[in-house]
């Protein structure tokens, strides 16, 4: 019949287009277009568009797919997790301190891995601030690096892809062949302590609306986040529904590590007791917070597997961390917390009508925050946002109720600046301390712009820096009794902030981390 042999019209283009319309293609479709024919095949193997789709996931283009063979393998290899180097930064729900990583690609050794993010304080000194001679500034000029001792993550290009030794993915389990592949746990070689071992796990999101106010997620709900997950499991994470089975289920945005520790010194291909049994022995042996799981060593001693822990991470999107004319402190931070060492923040400027409501228990600092003016018996049964509103609006409310006023001349700001200060900066810490842990905010000035204004710095210290009312976030050990009290923010620079502690009577700085050094291999 006659049409039956005509060559398809896409066959008929020059090899040039025909490269040029794959290269639109995702490369879940270029694998789809190779099955279709010879022709077809060899275009969807060229090396060059497979080079495009590995230079999509990392910050610095390759030239060479070295030391894999070509780029098509190097994306297969490290296929679903290009997702880690892409989003580079990654936080963790560990309790109370977190950790704060970096995660890319290394060309030398063809791996994925992931370094925490660290920082020296330096040399500290304490000086008296010229404006109140009460008031101690503590200088800060911190050493921000990876700690490269030891990754926190690894994805080799040789690993098999899979752990052999936890829940039902054993070769003697008979159910361990239909688990699916996204679902299972890959063994790294992370550390260089014998008996210490960690597994990477894939999640999957948890939809909008399944997460209600008593439900816990990670990240928190006042942390931006294209999407969140679970981080409570009463069975360790060990359950399929936190797991994809699907490319589409594979989580983007969150991922798990499980960290263990085997008294053997050596990691067996073994079969694990069933958690109710390893429940009740714990019960017997009273180990009072340890898990310990009795391990058959393949007809070699036993075993004891214990000190089990998964720690959740997330990532950040890109724009509520990258600076802009419009938003210039918002960004990735590194604090001084004296006895506490370095932690990091995140600091927010969040667009105009997007604020979430202020926190519980800052009531009693509201009037503060709107007026300069500070009664710690305040309280109110009205939402923080409706009492801080109100409090602007009554800014000549009787001074003689304030326990202490400081003055707050209203400087005009100059007409340049009007898209500069305005709105509110909030920190919130993505590494913490015994006090207040990570995922907590630390400090929150609801208005940088003049209805917020205290002064302008004539001091040398901080000469011409803008300071704000803020409201810093105090605890005792273990976050208890946590409260807000009256704090100043300096802003001294887009890339420098300093906060007064007004009850402490001292001065702590705050430094921008450039993610960009960091990176670099």
């Amino acid at each position: 019949m006659e049409g039956e042999n005509t060559v398809p019209r896409l066959l008929s283009l020059p090899a040039e287009l025909v490269q040029s319309v794959l290269q639109f293609l995702e490369p879940t479709c270029l694998a789809d277009v190779a099955l279709t024919c010879r022709v077809l095949r060899n275009h969807a193997l060229s090396d060059s568009l497979w080079q495009q789709h590995v230079n999509r996931q990392i910050p610095h283009p390759l030239t060479s797919a070295a030391p894999l063979p070509s780029f098509r393998d190097l994306y297969i290899t490290h296929h679903p997790y290009w997702f880690l180097c892409r989003n580079r930064i990654w936080f963790s729900d560990g309790e109370p301190n977190g950790k704060l990583l970096l995660a890319r690609y290394d060309p030398r050794r063809g791996c994925i891995e992931a370094y925490a993010i660290v920082a020296e304080p330096g040399i500290r000194k304490f000086e008296h601030w010229e404006h109140d001679e009460d008031v101690s500034v503590h200088t800060f000029n911190p050493k921000v690096q990876l700690d490269l001792n030891s990754p926190v993550l690894k994805l080799d290009p040789g690993n098999p892809r899979r752990a052999h030794d936890y829940g039902p993915q054993h070769d003697d389990d008979p159910g361990s062949h239909a688990l699916p592949s996204l679902s299972r746990e890959i063994m790294m070689d992370c550390s260089a302590n014998p008996g210490l071992y960690t597994s990477f796990m894939l999640s999957r999101d948890l939809p909008e609306v399944a997460i209600g106010p008593g439900t816990r997620v990670w990240p928190p709900m006042h942390i931006p986040a294209l999407s969140r997950t679970r981080n409570a499991s009463t069975r360790a994470f060990q359950a399929l529904s936190h797991r994809p089975s699907t490319l589409d289920e594979v989580s983007q945005n969150t991922f798990r590590l499980r960290k263990w520790v085997e008294f053997s010194g050596r990691r067996h291909s073994s079969s694990i007791m069933a958690l109710g049994a390893a429940s009740r022995i714990d019960t017997a042996l009273r180990f009072g917070g340890f898990a310990p799981t009795i391990v058959n060593a393949g007809g070699h001693a036993m075993t004891v597997r214990m000190g089990e822990e998964v720690s959740t991470y997330a990532t950040l999107p890109p724009s509520c961390y990258i600076p802009t004319k419009d938003k210039p402190w918002q960004g990735i931070w590194c604090g001084d917390y004296s006895g506490h060492g370095c932690e990091f923040l995140l600091l927010l400027q969040p667009n105009k009508g997007e604020e979430r409501p202020l926190p519980d228990g800052m009531d009693h600092m509201l009037e503060w925050l709107a007026t300069g003016r500070y009664r710690r018996d305040s309280n109110s049964s009205e939402s923080s946002d409706s009492s801080y509103a109100s409090a602007q609006e009554n800014q000549e409310s009787d001074p003689e109720a304030s326990s202490f006023q400081l003055p707050t001349p209203a400087s005009p700001a100059i007409a340049d600046e009007q898209d500069v200060y305005r709105g509110r900066i909030e920190a919130v810490k993505l590494t913490g301390d015994p006090n207040v842990p990570r995922g907590e905010y630390t400090f929150i000035a609801p208005d940088i712009s003049d209805g917020g204004l205290v002064r302008i710095a004539d001091e040398a210290a901080f000469r011409g820096a803008r300071v704000v009312r803020s409201a810093g976030h105090i605890a005792g050990v273990g976050f208890a009794h946590d409260e807000y009290m009256p704090s100043q923010l300096i802003l001294i620079s887009p890339d420098c902030l300093a906060q007064h502690w007004i009850e402490f009577g001292h001065i702590s700085y705050y430094r921008r981390v450039d993610l960009d050094s960091l990176g670099q291999i």
